[in-house]
């Protein structure tokens, strides 16, 4: 979605694609497999997550491969090289988005790694807290402290969102793209997370709601028509909305359908037809590179586009995503073998000062066979 929306950008169909998808997608997942660990000691069935683990395995998740698309887009796209030491720090740090110098053109959709990067510092202050606050009670009362204290992110959005849409106008200074204006996309993968664990050990019941993610038409429906609802006048023209209700929309039904598409994958049955969809060799392989797709998918389309011609009408859009995909997948699927996976299988290293009783509490844990879980949640996570 998000290498569809960015080519259809360019052409007169800038209309195909579901905009703000892709990153909010991004942050719903990494929301549902990050607080996993936590939702489990704060349950009080699993050990407290090592943040030294945690630190390890998510800069070498992130960091090693984007490096080497920065530096490669650097060296081919001049118009990418900041100018000053300040925007290189930026650049290689992934902060950009706390300052109003911007970011070079090529590297515009790394926004969404820098939002994500402060999720990571974030994420073990507030899970912490709640966690804590939450195991002075009994589980299941624990429990229910917890899923309120996950649900108070969605009025910091709101709030955060309405006033970055006035401040940024001020100073340049893009504070909707900060981590208070996405929260709630985290919080609603990590609610999910919450349910499922919460039902695992046996602290609250979920008979209806797997039921309800069990059937094979009806939130796959519902996020259907919640995708339509995003893309109709209420999300505004093609391209950039034209007022701030309209991002709102946007970002909203976005979320929705994220939520709703996870709750069918972890809650539902295996046997679902989204569950089977996303299960297929094809998506699971996308889904193995799509880091490496994301981040090179985007300079290929900026350089690419000062050297070839493309015909109008529906053939150009189809030859500009046709060249695209042919050129990144194959990168994503390089990236993947070379640089990520040995980053991941450093990372995942014992080390002296890590026991490993804390390395175990960050992987999908073998129990109860109800509610379905993605089998390849612990390779994402």
């Amino acid at each position: 979605m998000v290498v569809v929306v960015h080519v259809s950008s360019l052409t007169e169909y800038a209309w195909l694609g579901i905009a703000s998808y892709g990153p909010v997608s991004l942050f719903v997942l990494s929301g549902y497999l990050l607080y996993r660990p936590w939702a489990k000691w704060g349950m009080q069935v699993g050990g407290r997550p090592s943040i030294r683990v945690f630190a390890r395995r998510r800069l070498a998740r992130i960091f090693p491969a984007y490096l080497v698309v920065m530096l490669a887009v650097a060296v081919v796209h001049p118009p990418s090289r900041p100018d000053t030491a300040n925007g290189w720090f930026h650049l290689v740090t992934l902060t950009w988005i706390y300052d109003s110098g911007g970011l070079p053109p090529a590297l515009l959709q790394t926004w969404s790694l820098a939002t994500e990067l402060s999720w990571y510092l974030a994420l073990p202050v507030m899970a912490g807290i709640t966690a804590a606050i939450a195991r002075t009670r009994s589980p299941r009362r624990g429990f229910w402290i917890s899923a309120a204290m996950i649900g108070l992110a969605l009025p910091v959005t709101v709030a955060w969102r309405w006033w970055s849409a006035v401040q940024s106008l001020d100073n340049g200074v893009p504070y909707s793209l900060w981590l208070p204006g996405y929260l709630a996309c985290f919080a609603g993968g990590a609610l999910i997370a919450h349910v499922a664990e919460g039902h695992r050990a046996g602290l609250v019941p979920v008979r209806r709601l797997r039921a309800l993610a069990s059937d094979a038409w009806a939130l796959p429906v519902l996020a259907l028509a919640v995708a339509l609802l995003g893309t109709s006048a209420l999300g505004g023209p093609p391209g950039l909305p034209d007022a701030f209700a309209q991002e709102e929309v946007r970002t909203g039904c976005s979320a929705v359908v994220a939520i709703t598409l996870l709750t069918v994958v972890v809650l539902g049955h295996p046997d679902s037809p989204t569950s089977r969809l996303l299960s297929t060799t094809w998506f699971v392989a996308v889904g193995r590179w799509s880091y490496g797709i994301f981040l090179w998918h985007f300079p290929l389309i900026v350089i690419l586009r000062e050297d070839i011609t493309y015909p109008g009408g529906p053939a150009g859009v189809a030859l500009r995503l046709l060249v695209v995909l042919v050129i990144s997948v194959p990168l994503g699927a390089a990236t993947y073998t070379w640089v990520e996976l040995p980053a991941i299988r450093w990372s995942r290293r014992p080390t002296d000062n890590a026991p490993t009783r804390a390395i175990s509490t960050t992987k999908t844990q073998p129990a109860a066979p109800t509610p379905t879980e993605p089998r390849r949640a612990s390779q994402a996570e």
